[in-house]
């Protein structure tokens, strides 16, 4: 079995990653533009939420695990909730980012309607807002916990019915679906720009956007395929660890 002080080590090198890069990148687009492009609001809104986790992850969950505290461990559910809500956002972060290069290439007229600073700014909002409200229903009012779990070494859900409900439809099928549509999306913003493409700079700058995009959402439909179905297929508890915890750490800090 992996030690505890291996366990501690691959956390504490995945969130630290995570939170160096991804806090760079919000400071860093902040003070760049201002704020006032539609990629750049969104893309600091995903950044945000992949921060707040790699944050938790460094300084909660690794001194957790490295030094196996009793009183962090009693409190992992507190831990566990703003995960979920960093998670939940930043997957819908990702779906509308992949929603303003499809719309960006396919749509220009419409794009500039609806992407505007003012209304993007509204959307960024309301999925920090939303990812809240909904995680907050399941995590506080109706009961479930997403706590740590000593013994498999990784965030769990708790044993009551409304989980395994979230499990399924609030967080696999939601994310599993809204990640296949940014793929399907991407694929077809990519397919466009190929045809239209002149040689221009300004198209090959679009086509690596569009291609970091592409493996942003195709990287999270892997990762999340692997944390729901990888300990069913290998109960290892070392594996379980991994796609578990590892894993789900390796998505926000990928993104940045």
């Amino acid at each position: 079995m992996i030690s505890e002080v291996v366990v501690a080590i691959l956390m504490f090198v995945c969130s630290l990653f995570g939170f160096v890069v991804n806090w760079t990148i919000v400071i860093t687009i902040i003070k760049v533009t201002k704020l006032q492009k539609p990629f750049a609001i969104l893309t600091v809104g995903l950044a945000t939420a992949d921060g707040i986790f790699s944050t938790l992850y460094l300084f909660y969950a690794t001194p957790m695990v490295l030094f196996q505290n009793q009183f962090l461990t009693n409190w992992s559910h507190v831990c566990g909730y703003i995960l979920m809500i960093c998670y939940d956002a930043s997957t819908c972060f990702h779906f509308f980012i992949s929603l303003n290069r499809f719309l960006a290439v396919y749509k220009p007229v419409f794009y500039n309607k609806m992407f505007s600073i003012g209304f993007t700014k509204c959307i960024a909002l309301g999925i920090y807002l939303t990812s809240f409200s909904v995680i907050t229903l399941f995590f506080q009012i109706l009961g479930c916990e997403n706590y740590y779990n000593p013994e498999l070494r990784a965030f769990r859900y708790s044993e009551e019915e409304i989980c395994k409900f979230y499990g399924n439809f609030g967080d696999f099928y939601q994310v599993f679906t809204l990640t296949i549509t940014s793929t399907v999306l991407d694929f077809l913003a990519i397919s466009k720009v190929i045809k239209i493409r002149a040689g221009a700079e300004r198209n090959s700058k679009e086509l690596n956007l569009l291609k970091q995009s592409i493996s942003q959402t195709l990287f999270v439909l892997t990762i999340v395929c692997s944390f729901t179905w990888g300990p069913r297929f290998i109960p290892d508890l070392d594996y379980a660890f991994i796609f578990s915890s590892i894993l789900w750490c390796s998505v926000h800090t990928f993104d940045g």
